[in-house]
């Protein structure tokens, strides 16, 4: 049982359930599988090969440094005064509107 759980048998049953059911879905759930042409049987052979690699060299690759995105710019926030004019701005508007459509 832990051999086929670590060796991927059970994301290779998921893979055959969903081709069979739900091609789109598949699709979109392993675009990279369907991609790299790797079939349900070859995930054992492809989970090997990881752990021969992870074997050699055992040692966490290189983090990037993280650069958050500066362009975006919260915007900042309104006083109480200006959120009650703008509430009584749209109720005006919504009276005038109101008051069109019985004249």
């Amino acid at each position: 049982m832990h051999r086929e759980r670590i060796f991927g048998g059970h994301v290779g049953e998921y893979m055959e359930y969903l081709e069979e059911e739900d091609n789109t879905k598949f699709k979109e759930q392993f675009a990279s599988y369907v991609a790299a042409e790797v079939e349900p049987d070859d995930l054992e052979e492809l989970y090997e090969g990881v752990h021969e690699k992870i074997r050699e060299d055992p040692s966490a690759a290189d983090k990037e440094d993280f650069s958050p995105d500066k362009s975006f710019k919260r915007k900042a926030k309104i006083s109480l005064q200006e959120r009650k004019a703008r509430v009584q701005a749209k109720k005006d508007a919504k009276k005038a509107e109101l008051e069109e459509d019985d004249e």
